[in-house]
């Protein structure tokens, strides 16, 4: 089954919708906005010949989301005051971490030039991981107005750290290379650091095309989708939820995250011995939204700041997907346990909790999803321990290895080994 997605907004009129195959696509999935923001999904079945019409859409829709629609305009009415004196815009670095993935890239440096946030306070970085060609180099080279930056520490938690130290702006926006960003993204995610308590902000993650019974699969195994709400989270919630905020994954993933520069300075870097490139293979983010909070933070989740994201299209990549999402989760929980103290225990039981609730129930019921994919991220976690004291071995490694470099470059009259190209936008 191949679901066409699709976006409308319903105070214009509809864009012209290509002619879709009827015995190739089933369905349409419609991001539904109001007033650019996304408001929730709305469904459309082919089985009438006029399931394309706007006026047929636009029914199934009102329909659908009644509700959504309702409280978009009664919000709206709220805000307009406000709306009405334009904000004062923090300065923005947007980095984007990538390793060989140039022609994915491409996609997502058309869609970040088209953003819609003053281009003063508008920083565009790429921080390429020690990368093993210049395929990268020479597509940043077409974009004059993004800084380029080589990473030659390999791991993604190393680049992204670099990103921070690179990052122009007092606020540093992470994506990634297999997206394409919304025109609306900085704006929607800047606003939120005009509160100081605020150090971090997510933000929705749609999928940008659901062609191939993987990418299904996948969104409906969860996705990386977090709902349409406006969520603050802080430590207050540990009151309700003794194992707050263990569940990590529930803030927000590492394609749309954005940080208040100075809270590096607070709390330290990402991780290195933790997401790609490592043993562990992930959690970097997941990790990073927790020492947010542990800190007594602020961490908002905004579903107007949104991305699209170009799920793996075969089963083999998303089997290793899932086998990485377990291996990551349980990594990350290990270096709680032994970094955490006061949540050591709480970590212990809900990891076991979790392994029980989660794959026990999907592998021991029908839950509709193959049991291979189920059975893949349930192993993955089981290499998650071991693989994250491997992952912080290869980090000191690492991190050794750039030091004898660093001195060795400093003895030659180099006093650095970096290479920056581009200029700021």
């Amino acid at each position: 089954m191949a679901v066409k997605v699709l976006e409308v907004e319903m105070t214009r009129p509809f864009p012209p919708i290509p002619h879709l195959d009827p015995a190739r696509y089933t369905h349409l999935q419609i991001l539904v906005r109001q007033k650019q923001r996304p408001i929730g999904y709305a469904w459309i079945e082919n089985k009438s010949p006029r399931f394309l019409a706007e006026d047929y859409l636009r029914h199934s829709i009102e329909q659908q989301l009644f509700a959504e629609l309702n409280r978009a305009a009664l919000a709206e009415l709220l805000v307009a005051e406000e709306t009405a004196v334009e904000p004062n815009w923090p300065h923005v670095t947007v980095a984007i971490c990538t390793r060989s993935r140039a022609i994915s890239m491409r996609r997502t440096l058309d869609s970040l030039l088209a953003l819609d946030y003053p281009a003063e306070k508008l920083d565009l970085l790429v921080v390429d991981n020690a990368p093993p060609d210049d395929s990268t180099a020479q597509l940043i080279a077409e974009f004059p107005h993004i800084r380029y930056v080589v990473e030659p520490r390999p791991g993604l938690d190393w680049a992204r750290n670099r990103a921070v130290q690179e990052a122009l702006g007092s606020i540093v926006a992470f994506t990634d290379d297999d997206v394409a960003i919304d025109a609306n993204w900085v704006k929607a995610l800047a606003p939120h650091f005009a509160n100081e308590a605020v150090m971090c902000v997510t933000g929705l993650v749609a999928p940008a095309a659901r062609e191939t019974a993987a990418q299904n699969i996948f969104e409906d195994y969860g996705g990386f989708g977090r709902g349409f709400e406006t969520r603050y989270y802080t430590m207050a919630m540990r009151k309700v939820w003794r194992y707050w905020p263990l569940g990590a994954g529930i803030f927000g993933t590492g394609c749309n995250m954005a940080y208040r520069k100075s809270l590096f300075d607070e709390i330290g870097d990402f991780d290195p011995a933790l997401d790609v490139g490592t043993p562990a293979h992930g959690a970097g983010d997941h990790d990073m939204f927790y020492r947010t909070l542990r800190a007594g933070f602020i961490l908002v989740y905004e579903p107007a700041a949104l991305i699209w994201h170009y799920h793996r299209p075969s089963f083999e990549k998303l089997h290793g997907q899932l086998y990485d999402f377990g291996r990551g989760v349980y990594a990350f929980w290990t270096k709680t346990f032994f970094t955490d103290a006061p949540m050591r225990w709480k970590t212990l039981q809900f990891a076991l909790l979790w392994y029980g609730g989660w794959f026990g129930k999907r592998l021991l019921r029908r839950s509709g999803f193959p049991r291979g994919l189920v059975l893949a991220e349930a192993i993955g976690a089981l290499r998650g321990p071991l693989a994250y004291w491997q992952a912080v071995q290869q980090a000191r490694q690492i991190a050794q290895r750039y030091e004898q470099q660093q001195a060795a470059a400093t003895v030659q009259g180099v006093p650095e080994l970096r290479t920056t190209t581009g200029e700021s936008a």
